[in-house]
């Protein structure tokens, strides 16, 4: 963050708290984005302020995304294992619902008890990058059918820069990251179901977009030709 050793007793005095030695990012983070706000003109003096709600944000940020991809997870397999006992497929059947849990949160806690957050943070981050591409597409898509073709730049750009970006780094996280470790025996299981989301992540982003841009196309010739 560009500090050194010299201002940690002032900034732990600054934020309220011992900043010194703390482990993880989250610290680090909160401290360098209260310092940013605090020097704002007027916000000189609000940097336990800032601090704390940089940690809060984080915090929360955590746990809706454990939470929502942890629904979200159940509800898949659900349908997934309800294509072979049918039972399964119902939400609101209780057993389901509960080994559905348990398998999900056995995953993801299987992750964090063998690993480090660096064990699935690449795949994350293009998941969670691309999912904004994704959005951006939708957006582009009520645009053009709104008959205002003319504004779809303003989601296509950010769209093409963030969709070529992410896809990019995505494959270099299969070649430079998960691909190795197939090749030990440690990281042979976290490097396998990082490589097999990236892939499905990565070709279901393309289906999308093989199917999205043609519609594009379509809706904008359409537009043009009721309009003569």
């Amino acid at each position: 963050m560009g500090f050194t050793e010299s201002n940690l007793d002032q900034l732990s005095a600054s934020v309220g708290e011992n900043i010194a030695g703390r482990t993880g990012g989250a610290v680090s983070l909160g401290v360098g984005m209260a310092y940013i706000f605090t020097s704002i003109p007027g916000m000189k003096h609000l940097m336990s302020y800032w601090y704390h709600f940089a940690i809060m944000f984080e915090a929360l940020f955590i746990l809706t995304t454990i939470d929502a991809g942890t629904r979200i997870g159940r509800f898949l397999l659900q349908e997934a294992l309800g294509k072979v006992y049918k039972p399964f497929g119902k939400t609101n059947w209780l057993p389901g619902n509960l080994i559905a849990s348990l398998l999900i949160v056995f995953t993801w806690a299987y992750f964090i008890y063998t690993g480090t957050v660096s064990t699935i943070w690449p795949m994350f981050g293009a998941a969670n990058q691309l999912l904004a591409t994704i959005a951006l597409a939708i957006g582009t898509s009520f645009i053009i059918n709104r008959g205002r073709a003319k504004y779809a730049w303003v989601t296509i750009l950010p769209m093409t820069f963030v969709g070529i970006t992410t896809l990019t780094a995505a494959i270099l996280n299969i070649k430079n990251i998960y691909i190795p470790q197939l090749n030990v025996a440690e990281t042979l299981v976290p490097g396998l179901i990082n490589l097999l989301l990236t892939v499905c992540i990565i070709v279901s982003v393309i289906i999308i977009f093989v199917n999205a841009v043609p519609g594009w196309v379509r809706s904008k010739v359409q537009k043009e030709r009721s309009l003569h």
